[in-house]
């Protein structure tokens, strides 16, 4: 099991000017942070920009980083939605495009109480076999 340890560095996600994902700069980055030591790369953070990219925007974020990291570090990626469907359909995605962890946020978009967190919690996890 992943032990987290050390400096995990949240990345922002690079944009040209019009709004592309900046591959070339991402993976940059990615290699510039691992040089540096430290211990795991997270992608799509509120650093990432994750909020104002789509699905297959995410999924291009994820399979760049897991491909560039190569396993050096772990990956920890950032897979909330709005809702519970859509963050374990791409927390699935993200385990199959070879993500070690998943950061997700706790519901966000309407007031929940602590047992509707802990039911949004436990449906991720019974359906997403990744560390949280």
């Amino acid at each position: 099991m992943l032990k987290p340890e050390g400096i995990i560095t949240p990345i922002i996600t690079p944009m040209m000017e019009n709004e592309e994902i900046n591959e070339e700069e991402l993976r940059f980055q990615i290699n510039r942070l691992i040089s540096a030591g430290i211990y795991g790369i997270f992608c799509l953070g509120t650093n990432g920009e994750a909020y104002a990219l789509n699905n297959e925007e995410k999924l291009r974020v994820i399979k760049i980083t897991v491909d560039e990291v190569n396993k050096r570090v772990p990956v920890y990626v950032g897979t909330g939605c709005i809702s519970t469907r859509e963050t374990i359909s791409l927390s699935q995605k993200a385990k199959e495009l070879g993500a070690d962890a998943l950061s997700i946020l706790s519901p966000y978009y309407v007031a929940v109480t602590q047992e509707d967190i802990y039911n949004y919690f436990s449906e991720i996890a019974e359906n997403v076999n990744l560390p949280i």
